[in-house]
C-alpha cells in the first residue's frame, strides 16, 4: 500500500508494504515500485544500487533517528519523488561517514531526483529535520501523513 501526496514540483510516496529485511533488498524493492508508477527508467535499481555501493547513504543521528537517503543519478529519473518508509525493523545500511561499518536505520527518504536545481537545499533543510523532537516524534508513532505534511512545511518549500 502506497499514498501519493502531490506538491507543485515532486510527488510524495508512503511506502509502507516493505518486504524486504536488508538495503539491497528494499533498494530493489522501491526501485521495481518506482518503475511500475512510471517515475523511473529500466535503468534506474542498478543504478541505485551501484551508487549505494559505493557511496553509502546510512545516516547516524545520536539521540534521534538514524536515517538512509539512497538516490541514483537524475538520467535515470522519469519524474521527482520522495518516497518515505519506516520500516517494522531497523535495516541495516552502510555508514555515510564509515563505509566499513554499518547503522541500524529507522527510517528510509528515497531521492528521486530529475532536476538537481534546489536539490542542496532540500537536503540541507531535510537533514536539519533530523535533529528536531517533532519530526522524531512522528516516526517513532508511524505518523505518515504527520510526516508528510512537516516535510513538506519545514523542507520541501525548498524545491518549489
Amino acid at each position: 500500500m502506497f499514498i501519493l501526496s502531490n506538491s507543485d514540483r515532486i510527488d510524495i510516496i508512503v511506502y509502507k508494504q516493505l518486504h524486504s529485511n536488508d538495503w539491497e533488498g528494499v533498494l530493489r524493492e522501491l526501485s521495481r515500485f518506482l518503475f511500475e508508477k512510471g517515475y523511473v527508467k529500466d535503468t534506474y535499481e542498478e543504478a541505485i544500487i551501484k551508487r549505494e555501493k559505493e557511496v553509502p547513504t546510512g545516516l547516524e543521528v545520536p539521540g534521534k533517528i538514524n536515517v538512509a537517503i539512497p538516490h541514483a543519478d537524475v538520467e535515470h529519473v522519469n519524474k521527482e519523488a520522495l518516497v518515505i518508509n519506516i520500516p517494522d525493523k531497523p535495516i541495516k545500511f552502510k555508514r555515510m561517514d564509515d563505509p566499513d561499518s554499518f547503522v541500524d536505520v529507522k527510517l528510509i527518504l528515497l531521492l528521486v531526483i530529475k532536476n538537481p536545481d534546489g536539490y542542496v537545499k532540500f537536503l540541507s533543510k531535510l537533514t536539519e529535520l533530523f535533529q528536531d523532537n517533532k519530526f522524531v516524534e512522528l516516526i517513532n508513532s508511524k505518523d505518515y501523513d504527520g510526516l508528510v505534511e512537516y516535510i513538506k512545511e519545514k523542507a520541501l518549500f525548498v524545491m518549489e
